[in-house]
């Protein structure tokens, strides 16, 4: 049976498995705090000397990886680490299959492959086109974006970019206000400044300081908040949060008609999937003014798999073993 090794490397956590080639749910699966290691082959060797795989019976490797990976050097965006391509393929064998992916690129490749039972639509619209475009947005440490275009033949054509990084804007006072309180800090503001754990903590800080208030919490202290329901401003934050996720959504669906559909990943929106649905994000999603129609029968889903990434690194070993 051929093995590939994958990974999902984080700015936070780096996520290792296996997989059985043409087969896509991961296994040995390993959570590997990205702090605890002063490299990624640190983490990798932990790995691999404690997986029941030894390196020489892997025949292929997909990393997927938090940040451009078209670079000379590649480097994360919320994490010290770095390496090159011809690093990474000395480390795992010059002869075996090597392929490094955004992690956002990877989550768009499991769309071929996720179980329809992990995908939690959100919204009146779930008809969904196959032969048409995606997006594939997800807030964690980041907030990372790609555009999936299916192909007749060969894996799902994933656009690169770092649409996480696009500037914010404001549709009422509320939002002005935020946007006017982050600038003061930031200068420029982009979406990632608020769809992400940082972006909670942003949100709130800038909601606290519009009633007199100077507070500042912790991602998780807001998540504490949001379970006891104690705090009025980490209820508003979270609101605001979902807002500014369509807002975003919207613009993104007015670059690309996405008629295969919205598809929500990452760390923070599966854990509240409950007020997604009782939240503006649709109506935030489809205020385009004009173009409202054009965007209300795109159709959203929140994707509730623990490791899409996985899955669709695993999805592109099968491609890559294939063509080996």
């Amino acid at each position: 049976m051929s093995h590939a090794l994958i990974a999902d490397l984080g700015g936070t956590n780096a996520r290792f498995a296996l997989v059985r080639t043409h087969h896509f749910e991961p296994f040995e699966v390993r959570v590997l705090p990205c702090k605890n290691y002063d490299s990624f082959f640190d983490a990798a060797a932990d790995y691999v000397e404690n997986c029941s795989i030894d390196l020489e019976s892997i025949d292929a490797v997909v990393l997927a990886i938090a940040g451009p990976v078209n670079q000379d050097v590649i480097r994360f965006s919320n994490n010290p680490w770095h390496f090159t391509r011809d690093e990474i393929q000395t480390y795992f064998g010059e002869s075996k299959p090597v392929a490094l992916l955004n992690d956002f690129d990877a989550v768009g490749y499991s769309l071929e492959v996720l179980p329809k039972g992990d995908l939690v639509p959100v919204g009146d619209s779930v008809a969904v086109d196959p032969k048409a475009p995606s997006w594939v947005v997800g807030a964690g440490t980041g907030l990372g974006i790609s555009c999936v275009v299916p192909q007749d033949n060969g894996p799902n054509l994933v656009l690169p970019g770092e649409g996480g990084h696009v500037d914010l804007s404001a549709c009422n006072e509320a939002e002005d206000s935020i946007l006017s309180f982050l600038r003061s800090r930031h200068k420029r503001v982009s979406a990632e400044r608020v769809l992400s754990g940082m972006g909670l903590e942003n949100i709130y800080e800038a909601i606290a300081h519009s009633q007199g208030i100077q507070k500042r919490l912790t991602a998780p202290e807001i998540g504490d908040a949001l379970k006891r329901g104690d705090d009025p401003i980490a209820d508003a934050t979270l609101e605001q949060f979902f807002v500014f996720l369509g807002r975003v959504i919207g613009d993104l669906v007015l670059s690309v008609e996405s008629r295969g559909g919205v598809y929500i990943a990452g760390g923070i929106v599966p854990r509240y999937l409950n007020e997604i649905h009782q939240s503006q994000f649709r109506t935030a999603m489809q205020d385009k003014g004009r173009m409202k129609d054009f965007v209300s029968p795109i159709p959203t889903f929140v994707v509730t798999s623990e490791y899409p990434g996985l899955m669709g690194c695993a999805c592109y070993a099968s491609y890559l073993v294939s063509k080996a």
